[in-house]
């Protein structure tokens, strides 16, 4: 997990502006204080897919017409779920206190540490399947509905396996938490591919202010 500074710069905003000194040096200082306050976990479980998106022995049904479309082909997903933690919400919620601009660095650092977690999770997911694997989906993206990580939750036990709860509103605390359904296909995975496992590889906003410029 790390934040990354042309990441942390793409979530600001920032599209090739002259940057200074003393920005770089708040960025460097935020991510610092990110990932020292975080204690990243996750959980994640294996189950066959059914024809009409059934994870097996479940109930539960991967509800959107996107999904449907995104999972074409595959008979097996994962799901995971992973946080950054208590710590960072906490450390969020004292800057918050103090002022606006240390509390926006720091709050967008740990949005790019959250995401680079998942990256490492789906990049270990990868290495230990032997099958290649899909872009993440997260509840939220296109159709899929939002709902769906109450069931992702309750499948994956994540507020005793992490900590991570899901209110009836279906947010997620802590908030800077992830839930995801991984395709698993029927291929070999090829030592060649370029990484899919970024959130951004999953959505057909391409023309989005905020994508990843390598997808």
């Amino acid at each position: 997990m790390q934040v990354d500074r042309a990441e942390f710069l793409r979530y600001l905003g920032w599209r090739g502006q002259e940057t200074d000194e003393l920005l770089l040096a708040n960025l460097d200082d935020a991510a610092k204080r990110c990932l020292d306050a975080a204690s990243p976990r996750m959980v994640a479980r294996r189950f066959a897919l059914g024809k009409n998106l059934e994870l097996a022995g479940t109930g539960f049904i991967l509800e959107g017409q996107d999904i449907r479309a995104h999972l074409a082909g595959c008979s097996e997903v994962y799901l995971f779920a992973a946080t950054l933690g208590i710590a960072a919400e906490r450390e969020l919620a004292k800057l918050s206190a103090r002022g606006a601009y240390e509390a926006l660095l720091f709050d967008t650092a740990c949005s790019c540490a959250i995401e680079s977690y998942c990256d490492d999770i789906c990049d270990d997911l990868q290495k230990s399947c032997g099958k290649r694997l899909l872009p993440r989906f997260s509840c939220g993206y296109g159709d899929f509905p939002l709902e769906a990580q109450r069931d992702i939750c309750r499948l994956l036990r994540t507020d005793t396996a992490i900590g991570l709860c899901c209110d009836e509103s279906c947010l997620l605390t802590p908030r800077k938490s992830v839930t995801a359904v991984v395709g698993i296909t029927d291929e070999a995975p090829s030592p060649t591919a370029k990484r899919t496992c970024g959130s951004c590889a999953a959505c057909r906003h391409t023309g989005c202010a905020f994508r990843r410029k390598d997808q």
